[in-house]
């Protein structure tokens, strides 16, 4: 298990906390997950600031209404029966927890990311374990959006892990997600600048 023992200045004591917050949720309902986003950048990559949480997490369609109800209980913000409607409609669900920060929980709704729930690994964090997808993971997720900011995620994921990546993964699945030639060529040349150069 790695560690993080100091609190990220650019990350906010709100934002760490609403992640403690559900992540007591998640692990108290055996919910698998993985940290995304910004803070999972953070952690794999450089750090840069966020305002909001974003969780991959899996839960048996059954089990759904408890998890619901304890981040509701938990003081998150949440109609269970509409999330649980949003969540089976959507993929997805925006929840906003006691200090103003939004928590987006994703659905696995494509294979690659339930196995990038599966590759996920803990990590310590504001002195609690939590489980944060892997570099690669947040590689391959930051080219399928592609945004600017993902870039920028892309290039600091890149230098922080010279020559610890499996990037043969992140073209594989980025090969079998069907994303274009030229997204992909844009990727090759990010390797090349930060990560080769």
């Amino acid at each position: 298990m790695n560690s993080r023992n100091e609190q990220d200045p650019a990350v906010d004591l709100r934002v760490t906390t609403t992640l403690s917050r559900v992540v007591d949720v998640l692990s108290a309902h055996g919910v698998q997950y993985a940290l995304i986003g910004g803070l999972g950048v953070a952690l794999r990559g450089n750090v840069r600031a966020t305002q909001d949480v974003d969780i991959l997490m899996h839960v048996v369609q059954l089990r759904l209404p408890s998890v619901l109800e304890a981040i509701r209980d938990c003081g998150c913000q949440l109609d269970v029966v509409a999330a649980i409607r949003e969540w089976n409609d959507n993929g997805m669900l925006a929840v906003q927890s006691p200090e103003g920060v939004q928590v987006d929980l994703l659905k696995p709704v494509i294979p690659v990311f339930h196995r990038i729930i599966e590759r996920a690994s803990d990590e310590a964090f504001n002195q609690q374990v939590v489980r944060v997808a892997d570099a690669e993971s947040l590689l391959l997720l930051k080219l399928l959006a592609f945004r600017p900011l993902d870039q920028e995620d892309i290039r600091g994921i890149l230098t922080k892990n010279v020559g610890g990546l499996d990037l043969d993964w992140v073209r594989k699945e980025a090969g079998e997600a069907g994303l274009d030639q030229q997204r992909l060529d844009n990727f090759e040349q990010l390797v090349k600048d930060f990560y080769q150069g």
